[in-house]
């Protein structure tokens, strides 16, 4: 009888050991799946932390790249604007004959008849047979008429202001002295601009005097631009600001 619940207490022994052990067992699974778990949770949180520092990144280099794209769209309007401002100056330099310029066109010589000429003339009339200033005036308006686009006179660039002045036997152009013989260049339609002198009668008019003449069309003419102070010839000129009399 002894025996029996000696073999009892150890049944009720070994089953309470078995029961501490599935619950010590179950209590360490439980454990490590909870670790495996917060793990898992830390190397998200690290995943999702490292994303949002790379999302960061990337909305700085976007910043950056607009950023970029706005000064360089300004760049390119500025750059554009100032071509156009640019090629509307050269524009009116080249109207104004403040650039040199080349272009078909015709040339003019004028001389005096020659000596020869001039004294089987007399004393009297001498004064017809050499070249004046009205003269080169006539060939110059009417070098205008026929569509001229650049004159010079013996390479002094005409423009709006220039003046022809006989000063004795020379002219002045520009301010400055030549002599003959005058040679006239201008740019622009060949065919018009010889024919409309032609058709004007006062080459003719000078070769009736003994005035040596000639007319030729030429390729390619260089003509130099107007190289004196152009300052002085709108010293006296103030520019009116169309706004302000809007205003007023």
């Amino acid at each position: 009888m002894k025996f029996k619940d000696n073999l009892f207490i150890l049944f009720i022994i070994f089953l309470l050991l078995g029961t501490l052990a599935t619950i010590q067992i179950r209590s360490t699974m439980g454990m490590q799946r909870q670790n495996a778990e917060i793990l898992d949770l830390n190397k998200l949180m690290g995943q999702l932390d490292s994303r949002t520092k790379q999302g960061e990144a990337y909305k700085a280099d976007i910043a950056k790249l607009e950023n970029d794209m706005e000064a360089f769209i300004k760049a390119s309007s500025n750059n554009i604007a100032n071509a156009e401002s640019k090629q509307e100056l050269d524009k009116l330099r080249l109207i104004c004959g403040l650039t040199d310029v080349r272009g078909n066109g015709v040339v003019v010589t004028l001389n005096d008849a020659n000596e020869a000429y001039a004294a089987r003339a007399g004393d009297d009339s001498v004064m017809d047979y050499i070249i004046h200033d009205l003269d080169i005036l006539h060939v110059v308006n009417h070098l205008r008429m026929g569509g001229a686009q650049a004159i010079a006179i013996n390479n002094e660039r005409i423009i709006s202001t220039s003046e022809q002045v006989c000063a004795g036997p020379t002219i002045k152009v520009n301010s400055n002295r030549y002599a003959v013989p005058y040679e006239i260049k201008a740019i622009g339609d060949s065919d018009e601009l010889y024919n409309t002198l032609k058709d004007s009668g006062i080459l003719d008019e000078m070769t009736t005097l003994g005035k040596r003449v000639s007319i030729t069309r030429e390729k390619d003419i260089e003509i130099p631009k107007f190289s004196n102070d152009i300052s002085r010839l709108i010293s006296k000129l103030e520019v009116v600001n169309n706004e302000s009399k809007k205003g007023k």
